[in-house]
């Protein structure tokens, strides 16, 4: 093996261990990331589109804690969490939608 061959193998070596070491932080960066959220909640007034921004490791686990919780600035407690998707998303149900097109931002 010549001096050249020997450098491009350790040239290899190193950009394939940069490569995945980058790839390992961008998944990390993710988790930590936070998204903005639409949830469609039944409440004691009935149902109403709330917004929220959650870090993405954490959406289930937040999704999970809004039942009894008030809904931020309106004082009304949020019986169910009917569904949570990203802001720019679209609602499985169409009454969801409906209120979704309905609710200011």
């Amino acid at each position: 093996m010549n001096k050249s061959q020997l450098t491009y193998i350790i040239f290899s070596f190193i950009a394939s261990a940069l490569l995945v070491n980058s790839s390992s932080v961008n998944a990390d960066d993710r988790k930590t990331e936070k998204l903005e959220y639409k949830c469609y909640l039944k409440t004691a007034k009935g149902h109403e589109i709330a917004f929220y921004r959650w870090e993405v490791k954490n959406f289930t686990k937040n999704m999970a804690k809004l039942p009894s919780r008030k809904i931020p600035g309106k004082g009304v407690y949020i019986k169910n969490v009917e569904e949570c998707v990203e802001l720019d998303a679209s609602f499985t149900s169409g009454a969801a939608q409906k209120l979704d097109e309905e609710t200011a931002r």
